[in-house]
């Protein structure tokens, strides 16, 4: 492709990509390093980090904290527009996820919890954080909050190996339903980043929703970030 009418960090982002079909990279081999993708592409410094910054939220490439920037595998697929759970989409990839908890336990409802699950103040909610990891990557790190009234014992489960959405449902009869969120980019914090194992400022997907009941209850509202170079979203337009 003629690069002669981009803006320097699309030029780069290009030769770059260039760069990995031409050397016949395959998913996670070690790009050189920033000092020797500068001399071979003849860029700047900045413009070369500008350009992989981008080339990660594409998810055409990934960086590891101290180790590099490697060429990203192919990506796992999530509807936006369906309630479909993380381990299905990895089944039905064939990729395969495993869970890390990281944090759970009963709180009491605070004000910003109160307002997005309808509860009074000090209402018990089960908070559940866990890491999640495809093909052994770490992809997401999701916080989640639960009705407690609606699932009392909840925390005896191991969900690190176990499914909650299935739990509610055949433990608890609680019967999901619809659910709405929202998606925008941020960047990672210093702990995020290395639970995640990229580099502190790296840009990643945002999301955060609620997961509702048939007559309208919110049963969870939960807040994610989630790597861009491992999962990507798609939508399906309809006229």
């Amino acid at each position: 492709m003629d690069c002669s009418y981009l803006k320097p960090r699309e030029e780069v982002a290009e030769k770059i990509e260039s760069y990995i079909q031409q050397n016949q990279l395959r998913p996670h081999d070690k790009l050189p390093s920033e000092r020797d993708l500068c001399e071979v592409l003849g860029t700047s410094r900045t413009t070369l980090r500008s350009a992989i910054k981008r080339l990660i939220i594409e998810g055409v490439i990934y960086s590891k904290r101290g180790a590099g920037t490697f060429v990203a595998p192919e990506k796992l697929v999530r509807n936006l527009q369906d309630m479909e759970s993380l381990s299905k989409s990895a089944r039905r990839a064939n990729k395969v996820l495993s869970t890390k908890v990281l944090y759970a336990d009963i709180i009491e409802c605070n004000k910003e919890l109160s307002k997005r699950m309808k509860l009074t103040l000090g209402s018990k909610i089960y908070c559940l954080q866990r890491l999640r990891l495809i093909d052994g990557i770490p992809a997401m790190m999701e916080l989640a909050y639960f009705d407690y009234s609606l699932c009392k014992g909840i925390e005896q489960y191991d969900f690190s190996q176990e499914s909650i959405y299935r739990t509610l449902e055949e433990v608890y009869h609680v019967k999901i339903d619809h659910g709405s969120e929202t998606l925008s980019v941020t960047y990672v914090s210093e702990q995020e980043g290395e639970l995640l194992e990229v580099e502190n400022g790296t840009p990643v997907f945002y999301i955060a929703g609620n997961v509702f009941s048939e007559g309208e209850k919110p049963i969870e509202f939960y807040k994610s970030v989630v790597r861009a170079d491992q999962i990507r979203f798609s939508s399906i337009l309809k006229h």
